[in-house]
């Protein structure tokens, strides 16, 4: 069997890369795209290691491992959430080797072994589409049903230059806010929350009728708090066809001992307890 090492490299290459962007939105993690690449670049090139001939040492397992380690790393950065983007990355691999196995029952093909790594005998197209699946099933199904989690409250901090606000949050079921840019997970509060963040400039004649409007308000709050980096965020409600939330950028937000720095909060014009219990909701991606 003739095994072309451009085609090889570029379409596992182009498997990882997939996966990866599927395994962020399962996790509720920034796509990182760039790293995602640089990491799917040496998934790539280790593929082509495994099949030159004298390099069957690649295919153990430590070598597999290390390949891993090292693809995660670059994917994510060392850290404590890089351990679960990894365990949804396997399982995502594990999801989409399946697949592939039950595609060669289903047409009658076999696997097939070159210095004891396995080769799926598909066609190139057929691999690419198998993982945009496995990626889209991630993006659109499963990363919901992760995120639909808890129900208590918590309490947290905001911090915003030298101000901070502290308040009780529901970890909402059914908030999967996040911000379509970059998929981070958004925090959404009640409007008082911006004005105690903000300096007093900043924060002078700031009302809730004015976070109905947030493509009218987003303009001043830009030239007024540019370190904001203020944006709109699309959602939807029951009741709401689709609107937008006035978000910025704070400095960090902390969940008891957890921080998240660069944290995005939206702001709510109108209530979000009846009660008045808690004035922000956070969901399964924070």
């Amino acid at each position: 069997m003739t095994i072309y090492v451009d085609s090889l490299f570029l379409l596992n290459a182009m498997l990882n890369y997939l996966l990866f962007l599927g395994s962020a939105w399962l996790g509720g993690t920034p796509a990182r795209r760039w790293r995602f690449l640089g990491a799917a670049v040496v998934g790539g090139l280790y593929a082509v290691g495994c099949a030159i001939p004298g390099f069957e040492i690649l295919c153990g397992l430590p070598c597999k491992i290390l390949s891993l380690v090292l693809m995660l790393l670059i994917a994510e950065g060392p850290g404590r959430g890089t351990v679960k983007f990894g365990l949804i990355f396997l399982a995502l691999s594990l999801a989409f080797g399946g697949l592939v196995l039950a595609m060669l029952q289903i047409f009658g093909t076999g696997l097939m072994l070159v210095n004891g790594a396995a080769y799926y005998p598909l066609s190139a197209g057929a691999l690419v589409l198998t993982a945009a699946a496995v990626y889209l099933l991630a993006r659109t199904v499963l990363s919901r049903v992760a995120r639909h989690t808890g129900g208590e409250l918590v309490e947290l901090e905001v911090r915003f230059g030298s101000r901070s606000a502290r308040l009780t949050a529901l970890r909402d079921s059914g908030n999967t806010l996040t911000d379509p840019a970059s998929n981070r997970g958004v925090l959404v509060a009640e409007w008082p929350v911006a004005k105690a963040l903000l300096p007093p400039p900043a924060a002078e004649g700031l009302e809730g009728a004015g976070f109905a409007r947030p493509a009218d308000l987003l303009p001043r709050m830009a030239q007024a708090a540019p370190s904001g980096k203020w944006r709109l965020i699309p959602y939807r409600a029951v009741g709401t066809g689709g609107a937008m939330l006035l978000a910025m950028r704070c400095d960090a937000v902390r969940i008891g001992k957890r921080s998240i720095q660069g944290a995005l909060v939206a702001f709510s014009p109108t209530p979000l307890s009846d009660g008045g219990g808690y004035a922000a909701l956070i969901g399964g991606t924070l």
